[in-house]
């Protein structure tokens, strides 16, 4: 049977899903955070930087992030938004079957943790809403479901992602496939923001490209062998990694820390989601273990 159990994670609070064929997840309830995703194999999936702070209002490098309700800068809030930053609580998942439980039911691994607006929130985002982050194991698949409600009475838009950090192994090994028809925005330093057409992704150099309007299938071959990732309801996708320039490199990851992973984001950012009061919106990324 799957189990469902409340942990410590470096002194956070968390709670760690393990589905019956044996693959494990472990979510903090500070940002709401997948810091450790492993495959029935017992494979850690994600990157987590060991430099990282686990502390109330610090943001943690690796695992999957939750932008929200801005990305990057493209704002007034603080950078990539709130939600990472704040706590977030388990909670019932308000779409599930209130019948009596079927097999699959008694089968499913998955929890729901949500943000509601608070003080220190309505400070900085004065709308009434719901965030909801639905985590689930199934069939050595991580499934992330971000889900945002419209709770008042004004309409509002907003930027989302699930900034999702891939173990690789090497970075010398990645092949990014499924973006080939596509153009992407430069936003390293030395690319200005451009639209540039696709070309293959150069290890060892600084990579942060947005691809709008992006396909919903893609593949990551590495050293740890193919990751396949579907998205739906995100309509971008964001590849990440600083490269090996130490000016690059963010102060909680370890110089060599760019060699391990590539951070392949599903994203809401070219045109932002409008919800009008009572309005809801659903972005999902699914990820098979790499094999």
């Amino acid at each position: 049977m799957p189990i469902l159990e409340n942990c410590l994670f470096h002194g956070l609070p968390a709670v760690r899903l393990c589905a019956k064929d044996g693959a494990t997840a472990t979510i903090t309830l500070h940002g709401a955070h997948v810091v450790s995703w492993k495959s029935r194999q017992g494979v850690e999936q994600l990157y987590l930087s060991p430099n990282t702070r686990f502390e109330s209002g610090q943001a943690i490098r690796g695992g999957v992030p939750i932008v929200f309700p801005q990305f990057n800068t493209r704002g007034v809030l603080p950078r990539h938004g709130f939600a990472r930053t704040c706590r977030w609580a388990m909670v019932e998942d308000a779409e599930a079957d209130t019948e009596a439980d079927t097999e699959e039911d008694a089968e499913a691994c998955s929890v729901t943790l949500a943000l509601q607006s608070h003080k220190v929130i309505k400070a900085l985002w004065p709308y009434a809403f719901g965030c909801a982050l639905k985590v689930s194991l199934q069939d050595d698949r991580l499934l992330m479901t971000l889900t945002v409600t419209n709770n008042g009475p004004d309409a509002f838009s907003f930027q989302a992602a699930l900034h999702t950090y891939l173990a690789v192994g090497a970075i010398e090994s990645i092949h990014l496939t499924g973006l080939e028809a596509c153009d992407f925005e430069d936003s390293t330093a030395a690319g200005g923001n451009q639209i540039k057409p696709h070309t293959a992704l150069q290890p060892f150099e600084a990579i942060d490209r947005i691809y709008f309007n992006a396909p919903g299938q893609l593949q990551l071959q590495s050293a740890l062998g193919q990751v396949d990732l579907e998205q739906s309801g995100f309509c971008d996708v964001v590849v990440w990694n600083p490269g090996g320039a130490a000016a690059a490199c963010p102060p909680d990851l370890p110089k060599d820390g760019f060699r391990h992973f590539l951070c392949v984001e599903a994203a809401h950012i070219g045109t932002p989601v409008q919800l009008a009061p009572d309005q809801r919106w659903s972005g999902t990324q699914s990820i098979r273990a790499a094999r």
